[in-house]
């Protein structure tokens, strides 16, 4: 019976064991894979930058200098050394800017970076957004960047109402994967044929506004 006893407490302490290691284990490939870069959340100035994923030094060295350029920012020398003190490898790791849009700026949004998921090659990071019985029509703009792995196939942002799927490669104008209709700024454009390319409208813009994007219809 003891012998019995004995082996029973050295199983359960080695699927424990087992559990806290994989558990550990993870943390440490998700960490590898992705990292959180501590730009400020909301700002106006992201309204003139679309969502994007730049992949070389040199694009990085293009949007520093346009966010420079830029005026009607509260907060600009924050972001941009934030950007410039994460001090990116290029040839290992990719910079995701994912913007955020609310018609209001009542709309309570907690992004949970400290649980983010890492399956396989795709990670998935959650966001909570709770609205105000009564709220404010200030438009408000919010921001999060990431140095992703080139590893990494996809990052979903999931609010639980709609899940947003972003490709891990290069775009100045980030097409959500599971975006199949859009507005581009300027024209209006859809996935067409087995490989989802997009098609769109030819109207010739006196501005084209690529920041303002919007995905008007998304696949099921």
């Amino acid at each position: 019976m003891k012998r019995l006893l004995l082996l029973a407490t050295l199983a359960i302490l080695f699927v424990s064991c087992a559990s806290d290691s994989k558990s550990t284990n993870n943390t440490i490939s998700t960490q590898k894979s992705i990292k959180n870069i501590p730009i400020p959340f909301r700002e106006i100035g992201y309204s003139q930058h679309a969502s994007k994923v730049i992949v070389s030094q040199k694009a990085f060295d293009s949007f520093i200098t346009q966010i420079g350029n830029d005026d009607n920012w509260n907060n600009k020398t924050e972001v941009l050394e934030a950007l410039q003190n994460a001090n990116i490898d290029f040839k290992k790791n990719n910079l995701l800017f994912y913007r955020i849009t609310r018609g209001s700026g009542s709309i309570k949004i907690d992004v949970d970076n400290s649980n983010i998921i890492l399956n396989n090659n795709d990670i998935t990071i959650n966001i909570k957004e709770s609205s105000p019985s009564v709220g404010t029509a200030d438009m408000a703009y919010y921001a999060l960047a990431y140095e992703v792995n080139k590893t990494i196939e996809t990052i979903t942002f999931d609010n639980k109402k709609q899940k947003v799927v972003v490709e891990n490669r290069e775009s100045d104008m980030m097409v959500p994967k599971n975006c199949k209709a859009w507005s581009d700024g300027c024209n209006n454009c859809q996935k067409i044929g087995k490989n989802g390319q997009g098609a769109c409208t030819k109207r010739a813009c006196l501005v084209y506004r690529p920041q303002d994007f919007r995905c008007s219809a998304w696949e099921e």
